[in-house]
């Protein structure tokens, strides 16, 4: 761009200058012309018949009443009176001036051949600068380029590798000496920023890893000591059942915390131990038994597939959980029913349904209906943890016919 705008730029004002030269070299030859003809018109009122025509190297004069004595060139004749600018005549180029005289006629013709060829040698000098100084305006461009656009490329390239795992990344003393240098400090504070926040947040995980999963945990174990005791009662049995469920959905909202706070970047990990899905899913709805023994619905597994699949069990644990979990709080009477296939599960119930305009929302972080007892983070974790291993999420539902969410299984995970 910048050597368009160069070129165009010079070659203009060489035309321009061009054509003023042009104008000018032709009212200069139209002045001259103009007191030749004036002098040589008094001379002849004065002396007709004495007054000679001039005859020189630049200058000829011709009266067509002396057409015998010097003949006037055809070149002339065919001329009507008035100023002619470059007549050329073999290698020989004119400006010409013919005057009415009452009955006679006046030609002066000067030779202007050489004038002509330095306007050309001018014209071609105008257009060579034009180039020439289009040429060096590109090597500063270049140079302009250089100096001021590629530190800024590389600042963004750089910007754009950092990797954000690494802490204390700094690139403000790279820059310092540059323009850009104001820039890469407002990036380094930015990161300093950044820095902070990421270690309140891994603090923050921290301390729910241990101190919200220490008392759950005591929970969970105190539960299991009373199970053990024989002379409880049905209904202290069903209020230990009560706070186990509700142990359980605790355990839940800190799994769903916690992996949203860590890094949800998933790998292909051979290490990763291969789990067989129905197994999974049974122990998992035996869970999940007494919550709907209490709502009165009915809980079952349909498998027959021994399909594995290659992804931590706590990670499908969430996703099956989720799912059921929004299930029994979304039915009132029926069944609830879990079908694996080899490259497929899904989650079928006869609850209230959802509404059209909702299917796309409650994936959404913290969105729930009005009559959800949840609070909006377990289905925006499912997709998550979908999107992370490829899995895709299907939902049909509509309000009184029940829901059925299908999770589709990737081969690059199927074993």
């Amino acid at each position: 761009m910048f050597i368009i705008i160069a070129a165009i730029s010079s070659l203009s004002y060489s035309l321009f200058i061009w054509v003023m030269i042009d104008k000018l070299e032709y009212a200069m030859l139209n002045t001259l012309v103009g007191h030749e003809v004036d002098e040589l018109v008094s001379e002849l009122a004065a002396d007709p018949e004495g007054t000679a025509m001039p005859k020189t190297a630049s200058v000829h004069g011709y009266l067509l009443s002396r057409d015998s004595e010097a003949p006037v060139p055809e070149y002339l004749k065919v001329l009507d009176p008035n100023i002619h600018s470059g007549l050329t005549v073999g290698d020989i180029t004119y400006h010409v001036a013919i005057l009415d005289l009452n009955d006679d006629r006046l030609y002066l013709a000067f030779d202007v051949t050489h004038l002509s060829r330095y306007g050309d040698v001018l014209l071609v000098i105008l257009i060579g600068g034009g180039f020439v100084a289009a040429f060096f305006l590109l090597g500063i461009g270049l140079w302009l380029t250089r100096k001021f656009l590629l530190p800024v490329s590389n600042l963004a390239e750089e910007v754009a590798n950092i990797d954000p795992t690494i802490r204390n990344v700094r690139i403000e003393e790279k820059y310092r000496d540059y323009e850009v240098g104001l820039i890469a400090k407002s990036i380094d504070q930015f990161m300093d920023r950044m820095d902070a926040f990421v270690e309140r947040e891994q603090s923050f995980t921290a301390a729910v890893s241990h101190e919200l999963r220490t008392p759950v945990s005591v929970i969970s174990t105190s539960i299991e000591l009373l199970e053990l005791n024989s002379d409880i009662s049905k209904n202290q049995q069903r209020t230990i059942d009560r706070i186990n469920s509700s142990t359980k959905y605790m355990r839940g909202v800190i799994e769903s915390l916690l992996y949203f706070a860590r890094s949800t970047v998933i790998t292909s990990d051979k290490t990763i131990p291969r789990i067989q899905v129905s197994a999974v899913f049974q122990d998992i709805l035996q869970e999940y038994k007494t919550r709907a023994a209490e709502k009165h619905l009915s809980l079952k597994l349909k498998s027959n597939s021994h399909v594995m699949v290659r992804m931590p069990e706590g990670h499908l644990t969430i996703i099956l959980g989720n799912l059921v979990q929004n299930a029994i709080n979304n039915t009132d009477n029926g069944e609830i029913c879990v079908t694996v296939s080899d490259d497929w599960f899904s989650v079928e119930d006869t609850g209230r349904g959802i509404d059209e305009g909702d299917i796309d929302h409650i994936i959404e972080r913290c969105y729930h209906s009005p009559d959800s007892p949840g609070c909006g983070l377990g289905l925006h974790l499912v997709m998550n943890i979908c999107n992370n291993y490829g899995l895709k999420l299907e939902i049909e539902s509509s309000v009184g016919s029940g829901s059925k969410f299908v999770v589709k299984l990737p081969e690059s995970i199927i074993h």
